[in-house]
């Protein structure tokens, strides 16, 4: 499928793009969050290699968005007012940042929307700031990409963690009692 821009007028992308990513690759990382790589990569495998990226548009029903720099040791809130409103306004990261989004209480969400768009360059000390875009005729060649990705897409899947399941004391007591164990001392025993 082929992904659309969110503004009208923008240019729209001719890289084949899935939609809905689970994110239940190796490497999530649960509320750590996906770099934009990994998102990118996963979602838009027929892109081509880029440095960075510009966040256009991002789903503020989702929940609160923010994003690391350094792997995931801080996170920073992205200003969905700044990047939302009409105009040519976007927050520049680097392909190894990791972008997360925490939604809100009480709301049931199952995907976000978000407009980027790549860079051949690195932003160097710009990394994380917020920045005007070319809507037209970029340098690169680069079109806005529209995704909706679930949440597990963004955020990461968390690791599979075995927990066992709380016994009965009961059951405990009666299948030691079967097994012919030594007899059960303390709350187990009042059982």
């Amino acid at each position: 499928m082929t992904a659309n821009a969110l503004r009208p007028g923008s240019p729209s992308s001719e890289v084949p793009c899935r939609q809905g990513g689970d994110g239940a690759g190796d490497g999530g990382t649960g509320l750590g969050g996906n770099t934009l790589a990994r998102i990118v990569e996963e979602n838009c495998p027929g892109m081509l290699a880029f440095a960075g990226l510009v966040i256009e548009q991002l789903d503020a029903q989702a929940g609160t968005w923010q994003f690391s720099t350094d792997e995931g040791q801080t996170w920073r809130a992205i200003r969905t007012d700044l990047i939302n409103r009409p105009g040519n306004m976007g927050l520049a990261l680097d392909r190894d940042a990791r972008l997360r989004v925490l939604p809100f209480a009480g709301h049931r969400v199952s995907g976000a929307r978000v407009a980027f768009h790549t860079v051949q360059r690195a932003h160097g000390p710009g990394n994380g700031s917020y920045r005007a875009y070319a809507s037209d005729d970029r340098e690169d060649g680069s079109r806005t990409v529209t995704l909706v990705l679930g949440l597990s897409a963004i955020n990461g899947a968390p690791p599979v963690v075995h927990v066992p399941r709380p016994r009965n004391k009961r059951a405990l007591v009666r299948r030691s009692a079967a097994a012919g164990a030594t007899p059960l001392t303390g709350s187990l025993a009042l059982a």
